[in-house]
């Protein structure tokens, strides 16, 4: 649980810093962002940028609070029609928001590497919320991989974009991604699930494995993180030829254990993965959280990359769990570190966050300079 603060060089690298993408959406280079642009202009200049960016959030979290009331961490439990509406509207507004915040922050003159840290922060945490919803829409179901795959298909996707940044120096959001299509995907399902209700996504399409229409769509989900992993690959080599990005994927390979191990887990721990689904994803999604956070810190700061204390010590963690067979034994364990990765996570937020605020000398919810028009 060791956090050593930034050293003096890493916090002025933070000046040098700036935010690069490329977004050949069509859905948001045509039709989201014009109209968000009209939207901006109303919006008074004395709200932060970073107030935006929480707001959004909160409409996810407070899709995920309503679904888990609905239901709780069943993912077989059909959702009241109003619930299903509720997530999606919720979705769309986050959506809208996530981009809002950006343009407010160039026309106040307040983008700063701390705006970029808190937006893509919060995603960290939306991408969590979202796949609970999702899963929950989708009626996933508890017994099998298909219960993980929407988390599976969404923190693979978010992660890999995260090493790309790192690696190549800029995100890279193909003509379909999960940030524009994959938000209004999700506004749209709840829409048609509020008009039709989920029965539809019950019906089996390959009884041997038992397969829905629902779970086909997760499946879609993951095949979908899958396709960031091979986007990564395939920017990078357009942007610095073959022998770099092999180079890359080696260098990235001992950070896919934040996706491979809790897997291998679920797979040989499935009985014990079912009767504690939400304690499992609970450790996956913090462990997710906290190394995509580091990998982030180090994108502003240009410090090299390397697995921190307590992304080994989860993994070693997961992998001692799967020669465990006391049951009692398992779940303790689990709970411990569940209690361990919260608290690291928090006291990691909290002093990055006032140590870089500190010494850009700005304030988190409040506008430091308000642009002249």
């Amino acid at each position: 649980m060791c956090i050593y603060p930034l050293k003096t060089q890493d916090l002025e690298n933070l000046k040098n810093f700036k935010y690069r993408s490329t977004d050949e959406s069509i859905l948001y280079n045509k039709c989201m962002s014009p109209c968000l642009n009209k939207v901006v202009e109303y919006i008074p200049q004395n709200i932060a940028p970073n107030l935006i960016t929480i707001t959004a959030l909160l409409f996810n979290i407070f899709a995920a609070v309503i679904s888990y009331l609905d239901g709780g961490f069943d993912f077989s439990h059909k959702l009241n029609r109003i619930t299903c509406f509720v997530i999606g509207i919720f979705q769309l507004i986050y959506q809208l928001l996530d981009n809002l915040d950006g343009k407010q922050a160039r026309r106040t003159g307040n983008s700063t590497p701390f705006g970029m840290l808190m937006d893509h922060g919060c995603d960290i945490f939306t991408n969590i919320f979202t796949a609970f919803n999702l899963s929950k829409l989708l009626l996933v179901g508890n017994d099998d991989f298909f219960s993980f795959s929407v988390f599976f298909g969404l923190i693979l996707g978010f992660y890999t974009m995260t090493l790309e940044e790192y690696k190549v120096g800029e995100m890279h959001f193909p003509m379909i991604n999960g940030t524009d299509e994959g938000n209004f995907f999700i506004f749209l399902l709840g829409v048609v699930l509020c008009l039709t209700g989920q029965d539809w996504l019950e019906f089996v399409i390959n009884e041997n494995y038992n397969i829905t229409i629902g779970k086909l769509m997760g499946l879609g989900v993951t095949l979908g993180g899958i396709s960031c992993l091979f986007n990564i690959f395939l920017h990078t080599y357009q942007k610095k030829g073959s022998k770099k990005m092999m180079k890359i994927f080696l260098d990235m390979l001992p950070f896919y254990g934040v996706i491979i191990i809790p897997l291998v887990y679920i797979g040989i721990q499935l009985d014990f993965y079912k009767d504690n689904k939400s304690l499992v994803l609970g450790n996956i999604c913090l462990l997710f959280a906290r190394i995509t956070m580091d990998i982030q810190i180090k994108i502003l700061t240009e410090q090299p990359l390397s697995c921190n204390i307590m992304f080994n010590f989860t993994n070693i963690s997961f992998i001692f769990s799967l020669f465990l067979n006391v049951y009692l034994v398992m779940l303790y364990a689990l709970i411990v570190l569940l209690i361990l990765q919260s608290v690291e996570l928090a006291i990691f937020i909290i002093r990055r966050a006032r140590q870089i605020t500190n010494y850009l000398q700005i304030r988190i919810f409040c506008i430091n300079q308000v642009a002249k028009i």
